[in-house]
């Protein structure tokens, strides 16, 4: 009555039900399996490909990561520091097409005094250009999206996530600390776009929350799932 809905169908048939209910007393059901007899043993002879060895690697070792998401005990302390190892930063890097990650730089204010910063990644870019990347948990207190109809808003979880990444705005606004972070770390950081990894994608699935999240300058959320998806699809797109 309320629609179709999906959640994570990777495969779906439809067989045709044949229904008669022309009988007084009984009625009538078959099943024709038409033309799936003959591409269920076409399936039996079928080879499929699998991942080279390179693939074939790294796949085991995202699912490392899956398995790690997937604990509900895990803190952002032990995800953030599994990513940052040498064996496992090829996720962000695929993830964001990056040249290299450097994670939980010390960042001192140089013309306030402000206790110092330390957002969880930089992705560094070919150009030499920086964007910041900020962990949560996989897992929500709350919905994302609260509020009644057309006024839709994201909840104050979300918002205090997003409030501790504006720091990190305001810190490279200033032209002296973006020249001291150069000259510390050698790579430059300017009007980064500020990417926040939280929860799951049935987290958000008000379709709402993309336009709200849309008033809010140079954030992006992205999630977990987004992030495993983003790198498996690299191992199998065709060019």
């Amino acid at each position: 009555e309320s629609g179709l809905k999906t959640r994570h169908i990777r495969w779906i048939d439809f067989i045709p039900l044949l229904y008669d209910d022309s009988g007084e007393e009984y009625d009538h059901f078959s099943i024709s399996l038409g033309r799936l007899s003959e591409l269920v043993e076409a399936d039996c002879h079928y080879t499929y490909p699998l991942p080279d060895d390179f693939r074939l690697e790294r796949l085991q070792k995202l699912n490392r990561f899956v398995e790690l998401v997937g604990n509900n005990d895990a803190s952002e302390t032990q995800i953030t520091e599994f990513l940052a190892t040498d064996e496992f930063k090829f996720i962000l890097l695929m993830k964001f097409c990056a040249e290299s990650i450097h994670s939980e730089l010390t960042c001192k204010w140089q013309s306030e005094d402000r206790l110092d910063i330390r957002p969880d990644f930089f992705v560094v870019y070919p150009n030499g250009y920086a964007d910041i990347v900020e962990f949560k948990l996989p897992h929500l207190k709350t919905k994302s999206v609260v509020g009644r109809d057309n006024r839709e808003t994201l909840s104050a979880e979300i918002n205090s996530y997003i409030s501790q990444t504006r720091t990190y705005r305001k810190y490279f606004d200033d032209p002296n600390n973006r020249e001291w972070f150069f000259h510390t770390y050698g790579f430059k950081v300017h009007k980064p776009r500020r990417f926040l990894v939280v929860g799951r994608r049935w987290h958000f699935s008000v379709d709402d929350w993309r336009e709200i999240i849309s008033d809010f300058r140079d954030i992006e959320i992205i999630t977990y799932d987004d992030l495993i998806d983003g790198v498996v699809a690299q191992f199998y797109t065709s060019y």
